[in-house]
C-alpha cells in the first residue's frame, strides 16, 4: 500500500506565515493573530492556514484555532524527539550541528536530532517514529554538556565549546568543512576558548580538531585565540593532518606551518559559506 506523505512545499503566501511563525515562536495561531500581525482579510486567512494544516505545518485543534508544529517540536514532525530525550536514563547529550541550530549558530537543522551516547547504547524501541539518530562515541564524554529546557523539555545539550571540538574532530557530522566553518563563524566572539581546548583533551582526535580550528579562523581572516593558537601548534617531529578528508577532497594542497595542516580544499569555497 502506498503511503501518502504530506506536501511540505510552501506558496508565497504560506511561506509568509510561516516565516513569522517561526520568528514570534508562537505555540498558538488564529486568525485574529494572522489578521493583526500581516493585514491580510479573512477569507486569505482561512485558506492559507488551512492549506499549512493539510501540509503538516499546522494542527488544528479547534474551530479556527491551530497549533504549531515547530513551536510543540523544535520544527519536527510528531512524535516529538524532544519529549523522548527528557525521559531517557541514558548519559547522552545533544550535539554536533543539532546542538549548533539550537544555538543559532547554523540556519541548517538535520532531519534528525543528533544525540551522542556512549559506544553500544542500545536506542529504546519506543523510539521507531521518533527523528533521533544516535552517534555513538567509544571516547564518550559528557564534560561541556548542560541540561537545559529545549521546546519544554530538559534535554542535556553540548554547549558551543564542546560541539565545535567534537565537530572539527569529526566535519561530518557538521555538514563537513562549510557546516563547520559556518558554525565557527558565528561562535568565535562567544566562545571561552581555554575552555575549549580543555575539552579536547577528553575525546579522541581532540588535538586535530584543534589544529583544523584554528586553520580555518586563518582562512576566515580571523586572528586565532592566544589559548587555541598555543595549543594547536605543530610539534617538532609531528605529522601533519589533512584539513578535509581524504576521500573527498584528495591528499594534496598548500602546508600550513604552524599548525601542521594539509589544505586539500580550495579556500574559497569556505570563505563563501561564510559570506551566505
Amino acid at each position: 500500500m502506498e503511503i501518502a506523505y504530506p506536501i511540505r512545499s510552501l506558496s508565497k503566501q504560506e511561506a509568509q506565515l510561516v516565516a513569522w511563525l517561526e520568528a514570534e515562536r508562537r505555540a498558538t495561531v488564529t486568525p485574529d493573530n494572522v489578521a493583526d500581525a500581516l493585514g491580510w482579510e479573512r477569507p486569505r486567512i482561512r485558506k492559507v492556514l488551512a492549506r499549512l494544516a493539510e501540509k503538516g505545518w499546522l494542527i488544528r485543534v479547534a474551530q479556527g484555532r491551530y497549533e504549531t508544529v515547530l513551536a510543540e517540536t523544535g520544527g519536527f514532525a510528531l512524535p516529538s524527539p524532544w519529549a523522548a530525550l527528557s525521559l531517557w536514563r541514558q548519559n547522552y547529550y545533544v550535539g554536533f550541528q543539532s546542538a549548533a541550530y539550537e544555538h543559532a549558530l547554523t540556519p541548517d537543522r538535520p532531519g534528525d536530532v543528533q544525540v551522542c551516547a556512549p559506544y553500544g547504547a542500545r536506542r529504546p524501541r519506543a523510539w521507531a517514529e521518533f527523528p533521533i539518530a544516535l552517534v555513538w562515541q567509544r571516547g564518550f564524554s559528557s564534560i561541556g554538556a548542560t541540561e537545559r529546557e529545549l521546546h519544554g523539555f530538559k534535554v542535556w545539550i553540548a554547549s558551543p565549546e564542546k560541539l565545535l571540538v567534537d565537530g572539527a574532530a569529526r566535519p561530518s557530522r557538521m555538514g563537513g568543512l562549510p557546516g563547520l566553518v559556518r558554525v565557527l563563524d558565528r561562535a568565535q566572539d562567544s566562545v571561552d576558548w581555554q575552555q575549549l581546548v580543555e575539552l579536547s583533551t577528553n575525546i579522541p582526535r581532540g588535538r586535530p580538531a584543534l589544529k583544523r580550528l584554528a586553520h580555518l579562523l586563518t582562512l576566515i581572516a580571523v586572528e586565532v585565540p592566544p589559548p587555541l593558537d598555543t595549543a594547536a601548534a605543530a610539534r617538532p617531529g609531528e605529522y601533519p593532518i589533512l584539513l578535509g578528508e581524504k576521500r573527498l577532497y584528495g591528499g594534496g594542497g598548500e602546508r600550513d606551518q604552524r599548525y601542521g595542516v594539509i589544505r586539500n580544499i580550495d579556500a574559497r569555497t569556505l570563505n563563501e559559506e561564510v559570506w551566505r
